[in-house]
């Protein structure tokens, strides 16, 4: 009974270790398999759905304003990308392979849940693969909402090897504390409670055992981006699109790297889509979403049908 008692204590440590590491949603999550893969998603409301697909380094948590707003009226499902928020991870994908992948999970998700007039909404890198999905999938997405889409900006192939060297798993792992607050103080405009909810969530998860594996997702996924343009093919997205971008993004252009480019010239490369509407949102960052969340819902809403 001694050792019962103790392998159940075990067992129960492991288990709060485990709900401590993961993001807080404010929503439950559900998991689904998709061949080899586990995925957990936020999946609430009812109405016309809206998939939704964060940007690297994220979760389903940075949906969590929209969905608060949105699930009124829409049934929002908010997917974790592997090797995100609980789903599994998956490393061996060579670079080129990895949006698409992460595409076709999604594309997978839409046909198992039987969703029907797809909106599908994509933040930073989840808009590039938003993109990805329209042009893979274009039957499955009835409309696209871009927000501070990654894919529009591209580098040239001195540029692109520059930030492979830079963006390694262990410049991820090596952060610390005054460089995580400064990071994400760059994605907000102003400080907020989410941008603190955020900071939070990041320290929690350094100290977590699959820490390492969420530092080889996001240089992957920056690895991906880069050999994955998609502003060549911009035309040949058919859906009706929304592109939003936040006035003082700080991240998009990269002010290294491109240092005459504004938010603006970037957003102008969306024009080459056919059917393009492009936002710009005053006193908001690149993630508008939890930065101006009210201004940001009431042009999506404006958007939607």
């Amino acid at each position: 009974m001694k050792q019962f008692i103790t392998i159940l204590l075990f067992v129960f440590s492991i288990s709060i270790s485990y709900s401590q590491c993961l993001p807080n949603y404010g929503f439950a999550t559900k998991q689904i398999k998709i061949d080899s893969v586990t995925i957990h998603f936020v999946d609430k409301g009812v109405g016309d759905p809206i998939l939704l697909i964060h940007g690297l380094g994220g979760n389903a948590s940075h949906w969590k304003k929209t969905i608060e707003s949105l699930s009124v009226t829409n049934r929002c499902i908010a997917i974790n990308l592997p090797g995100y928020g609980g789903s599994t991870a998956v490393n061996i994908l060579e670079p080129n392979k990895v949006l698409p992948f992460y595409a076709s999970i999604s594309a997978q998700l839409i046909k198992l849940l039987q969703l029907e007039k797809v909106t599908v909404m994509g933040h930073s890198m989840g808009g590039q693969v938003a993109m990805i999905l329209a042009l893979q999938e274009p039957i499955l997405v009835n409309q696209l909402v871009l927000v501070a889409p990654a894919g529009l900006e591209t580098f040239n192939e001195t540029e692109a090897a520059l930030l492979v060297k830079y963006a390694t798993p262990t410049f991820y792992e090596l952060q610390d504390s005054t460089t995580i607050v400064r990071n994400y103080s760059a994605n907000f405009y102003r400080s907020n409670e989410e941008k603190e909810r955020l900071i939070q969530e990041r320290f929690a998860l350094k100290k977590c055992t699959n820490f390492k594996n969420y530092c080889k997702q996001i240089a992957l996924g920056v690895q991906g981006m880069l050999a994955f343009p998609v502003k060549t093919q911009l035309n040949l997205i058919k859906q009706k699109t929304l592109i939003v971008f936040g006035e003082n993004d700080s991240l998009i252009p990269n002010k290294l790297l491109h240092p005459t480019l504004t938010v603006e010239n970037i957003a102008d490369i969306g024009k080459q889509i056919p059917a393009v509407k492009i936002s710009m949102l005053a006193e908001a960052g690149h993630l508008l979403q939890l930065d101006q969340p009210a201004a940001f819902i009431k042009i999506v809403k404006n958007f939607l049908p």
